[in-house]
């Protein structure tokens, strides 16, 4: 019973902290400004607005920006998924495969992204690919940053699933490639949409390189920092907001695969 309980007062303390943050955003975005320099401040607005919503376009290039955001995530998810997967089957299955690409990711990720988006700028301008319209740059960019995190959580997946399953589909005479796309695959489908779920957050919320890769053409991360920076709080939360329709609606889509996996313990 205290176990319970324990466990009770722990998940309502995480849901707490992490929903806090949330239920701020969604004040201020509905919040008059006015009533947002209001001291001491309030935990409810006074007044539900929609003005910081209908500012928004007057202020930045509102639609342009999601529709960059959109489409470089989508991009992302896209590229990262087909350069990994065949990159972390082969190490699950090839330990002395493994060791190499585990090496790679991890040194990829050791460098902080101002360091690397300075040279990668450079490279860019040459390319004609800096400050892309179609946001170009930014999506190899975020695929560079995405990769390790799809290969550790498909490595993982690709592990879970028992080998004998593999070696008995090649006994009936299927081939490599056949194995891994009609059985590895479907029985990894957990793993894929964890992966899919987190490239997606990850180019989604990308900051650093959407700041200095596209200088006008700008995706949301940057637009929301502008606005918050000079002296927007109303319309930055309500950005923010807008930026949480996107995300939800990924994550409402993978969520079966992600409960399947749940429920199935990832294939096994």
């Amino acid at each position: 019973m205290k176990r319970t309980v324990l466990l009770l007062v722990l998940a309502a303390s995480v849901a707490f902290i992490n929903l806090l943050p949330l239920a701020l955003i969604l004040k201020q975005a509905f919040t008059p400004e006015a009533e947002s320099f209001a001291w001491p401040p309030t935990w409810w607005p006074h007044q539900l607005t929609l003005d910081n919503f209908r500012a928004l376009n007057g202020t930045v290039d509102l639609g342009y920006g999601l529709w960059l955001s959109l489409f470089v995530a989508l991009l992302t998810m896209g590229s990262t998924l087909s350069l990994v997967l065949p990159a972390a089957w082969l190490a699950a299955r090839e330990p002395r495969a493994g060791q190499p690409l585990d090496a790679v990711m991890v040194v990829s990720r050791l460098f902080p992204s101002i360091a690397v988006a300075v040279p990668l700028a450079a490279l860019f301008v040459t390319a004609g690919l800096y400050n892309n319209p179609a946001g170009i740059g930014l999506w190899l960019a975020h695929t560079l940053i995405a990769m390790p995190f799809a290969f550790f959580i498909l490595r993982s997946g690709f592990r879970s699933i028992p080998e004998d399953l593999e070696h008995a589909a090649r006994l009936d005479g299927a081939s490599d490639l056949g194995v891994f796309w009609r059985i590895s695959l479907p029985l990894a489908r957990p793993s894929l949409a964890a992966a899919a779920t987190l490239v997606f957050l990850v180019s989604w919320d990308e900051f650093a390189y959407a700041l200095l890769l596209q200088v006008t053409n700008r995706p949301l991360p940057p637009l929301l920092y502008y606005l918050a920076a000079f002296g927007f709080p109303g319309q930055a939360s309500a950005m923010a907001a807008i930026m949480l329709g996107p995300a939800l609606c990924v994550i409402a889509v993978l969520e079966p695969a992600l409960r399947s996996g749940a429920l199935t313990g990832s294939g096994r």
